[in-house]
């Protein structure tokens, strides 16, 4: 364990490191307790690990909770699948309590089982609900029929039982014109926040790539028009700028963008297998950082990511945001878009608000 926390070594005296000014070793982390569901969206990156179906117990959910909070970890997210559908939910929400986490998050699809009615709303910095429509026809085409239906009465009751709520929406060719009317429905509900991301070839999303995938020119043309629509809503409005022209990216520095997130470690995300990465984009990769296991984090030896984000923040020298995704070599390799060259490519974990 002692070789995995210093990992990266230190930097001589006096040199500048503005990477650990803003992201901080294990600070987030992202527990998928279950990965069972009742859907199978088009879009989503969990792919094969669906029919998989595998799911944490409850002690090793504590333990690995644990062994994260002795880490670093303050922040910690429970996610699926769908993590609802897990009996242990709100024990575990207890317990990350207990041991100290400052904030802890649900992400669910919206079809809540009522083992959510067993978590105090102030035990939860917020719920996030998936939402890729302003109405049933594009939001049911991307998820099933009737889930329109079904998901916005849930987020409604949610927010008048108390609870902080969120929402996050998957910008595809399938709900790009529609996406932008769910602000209004956001105010309308009283949703702190809406984050918009960008589909991406992972996962189900794989099969649907030729129909659902925006070019990154098309992407930046709907983040832009957010910007310019921002003022006309209460709801706060976040997305992953992913994409950027040059002039855009010293926008995005001024904010605190400083490269690729997954050279400082900053999060980890753990699946019901054990095994943990550093970057969202690699799931449906080998190349992972770890595994956990009862003794703790057992480091990948062979073909690990870290190895990806030191190189590309390394070439970086004195401007790490100029790093790009390093992800994307390995995104090449498999056939997968990458940036323009007129574009400079940002890590696909980092935020920005409208």
């Amino acid at each position: 364990m002692s070789e995995l926390l210093t990992i990266g070594g230190s930097r001589p005296e006096g040199s500048r490191d503005r990477t650990r000014v803003h992201y901080r070793r294990f600070h987030n982390i992202y527990l998928y307790i279950t990965e069972r569901c009742q859907l199978r969206c088009g879009h989503c990156y969990m792919g094969d690990r669906l029919e998989r179906g595998l799911s944490l117990s409850y002690d090793k959910a504590v333990r690995i909770m644990n062994q994260c909070r002795t880490l670093g970890g303050e922040y910690i997210t429970f996610l699926g699948g769908e993590p609802t559908l897990h009996p242990d939910l709100p024990r575990m929400v207890d317990h990350a309590r207990e041991v100290g986490y400052r904030q802890v998050m649900i992400n669910s699809n919206g079809l809540l089982e009522r083992t959510i009615d067993k978590i105090a709303p102030e035990k939860l910095h917020y719920i996030s609900f998936s939402l890729d429509g302003a109405s049933a026809e594009v939001h049911d085409a991307v998820r099933g029929e009737g889930m329109f239906d079904k998901t916005v009465p849930c987020i409604r009751s949610t927010v008048e039982a108390g609870y902080p709520v969120r929402l996050i929406c998957t910008i595809s060719q399938i709900n790009i014109a529609d996406a932008p009317n769910i602000l209004a429905l956001a105010d309308e509900i009283g949703v702190q926040m809406v984050n918009f991301h960008v589909f991406s070839e992972e996962g189900r999303g794989i099969a649907n790539a030729e129909t659902w995938s925006l070019s990154p020119y098309e992407w930046i043309s709907f983040y832009e028009h957010l910007e310019s629509i921002k003022d006309e809503y209460r709801t706060s409005i976040w997305y992953p700028p992913t994409y950027a022209n040059r002039e855009r990216l010293e926008r995005y520095v001024d904010e605190g963008y400083r490269g690729c997130v997954g050279c400082s470690l900053d999060r980890l995300s753990i699946f019901p297998d054990g095994r943990s990465y550093v970057c969202s984009v690699l799931f449906d990769e080998p190349m992972h950082f770890a595994v956990m296991t009862d003794q703790g984090l057992r480091l990948n030896r062979q073909q690990n990511e870290f190895e990806l984000f030191t190189q590309a923040t390394f070439q970086a020298g004195d401007e790490p945001w100029l790093s790009g995704c390093p992800a994307e070599a390995v995104l090449a390799r498999n056939g997968k878009p990458t940036t323009p060259p007129d574009l400079v490519s940002l890590c696909r974990l980092w935020k920005s608000q409208a």
